[in-house]
């Protein structure tokens, strides 16, 4: 399915017509593309990303697409399943041009910051004998700004505290306030809640967990997603995007109401993957976690 993102807030209602715009009516041999090269608006300078966002008020690709979807009615994608074309079937199928001799905003355009966040599934096993113990971290991470842009992550997690036993599995991994990994790589966080291996009980002590009630919204987007394991979090994503774009929209709810910085320094947040991890263990420990990351080139 095409990649699809609803504007919130809504840069155009999907009522709005130009004021100076010409009623188009689309067929299956135009885009976008091909309306920008038209004698009309070469001669004006407009590209087809311009009319973009004099018909919807934004250039962003996947909110377009909604706009195509929601406004024009188009139900036909392109080759690659990544964006709607244009139909004789698409109702009301009409778009709007510049009227001749009218000045295109072409620099009219905000641009939204980014997130500096990521999501992704690690594997990890950690051991705790008396007052002391490790547990190593690894998996994939995707950037909530781009979802061509992957990291490979690993930690390793001094525990100091009381408890014996070992776990494994996996765990959802969310990280703010990192663009690249060299941001992550070398970064130390000391948090007591950092591993939190409670295995099926964990679903009842997140509500108490002071630390991730600011990203709830997140924590039910993951539990929502079906992955488990880090190769089937790329698996899904390949195969349906739309899951990342809820995984989008469940962050940027939590940014929008301040729960989320993406200029600050990093922070991980981790829990277990619900129903998905083995072991017995007993402890309360503090863990100090020693990261390191790469970009991830096997997507």
């Amino acid at each position: 399915m095409p990649i699809v993102k609803e504007p919130r807030p809504l840069p155009s209602p999907l009522d709005y017509v130009p004021p100076t715009g010409m009623r188009y009516e689309v067929t299956a041999r135009d885009s976008f593309d091909v309306l920008a090269l038209r004698p009309d608006m070469q001669a004006a300078g407009v590209s087809s990303d311009d009319l973009c966002y004099f018909n919807f008020k934004t250039r962003n690709p996947a909110e377009v697409n909604w706009y195509l979807y929601h406004k024009v009615g188009c139900r036909h994608a392109t080759r690659d399943h990544k964006n709607y074309v244009f139909s004789p079937s698409d109702d009301p199928g009409v778009v709007y041009l510049p009227k001749p001799g009218v000045i295109v905003p072409v620099h009219e355009t905000k641009e939204e910051p980014k997130m500096n966040a990521w999501l992704g599934v690690v594997g990890k096993t950690g051991t705790m004998f008396v007052v002391a113990g490790i547990e190593t971290v690894g998996g994939f991470v995707v950037s909530l700004d781009d979802i061509s842009k992957w990291m490979a992550i690993g930690a390793s997690v001094n525990r100091f505290g009381l408890g014996w036993g070992a776990t494994g599995g996996f765990a959802f991994v969310f990280i703010t306030g990192v663009d690249k990994p060299e941001k992550l790589n070398g970064w130390q966080q000391g948090d007591g809640d950092f591993n939190l291996a409670l295995g099926e009980n964990w679903g009842k002590m997140a509500k108490s967990a002071s630390k991730l009630k600011k990203i709830e919204p997140v924590l039910k987007a993951m539990a929502k997603l079906g992955a488990k394991t880090p190769k089937m979090l790329k698996t899904l994503l390949k195969a349906e995007p739309d899951k990342y774009i809820e995984l989008v929209k469940a962050v940027k709810s939590v940014r929008d109401y301040g729960g989320l910085k993406g200029d600050g320094d990093p922070e991980v947040f981790m829990w277990d993957v619900p129903w998905f991890s083995g072991g017995v263990e007993a402890s309360a420990f503090y863990g100090l976690a020693n990261f390191n990351a790469m970009w991830d080139g096997t997507q």
